[in-house]
């Protein structure tokens, strides 16, 4: 099976982000949480966080700028 252009590759993942944008849009409006979408939709919450576009948040200290510890740093104690 050939494998997929790059081009293809990134259509598809920009239509599902807009796909999962779209979503959190219409739930935020309903004023639904995860969990309540989660339950109408019959599947978890943890499902649901997993589906939406990360929201930007700010770094926590001592994590870098996408929020995750740089490698080989140990856990805080």
């Amino acid at each position: 099976m050939p494998r997929k252009k790059e081009s293809d590759e990134l259509e598809e993942r920009d239509l599902a982000y807009r796909i999962a944008q779209a979503v959190h849009d219409r739930r935020t409006e309903l004023g639904w949480s995860q969990r309540q979408l989660a339950e109408a939709a019959g599947m978890r919450q943890p499902h649901v966080s997993r589906q939406e576009p990360a929201e930007p948040r700010r770094p926590a200290q001592g994590r870098g700028g996408d929020g995750h510890r740089p490698h080989g740093l140990p856990r805080a104690a």
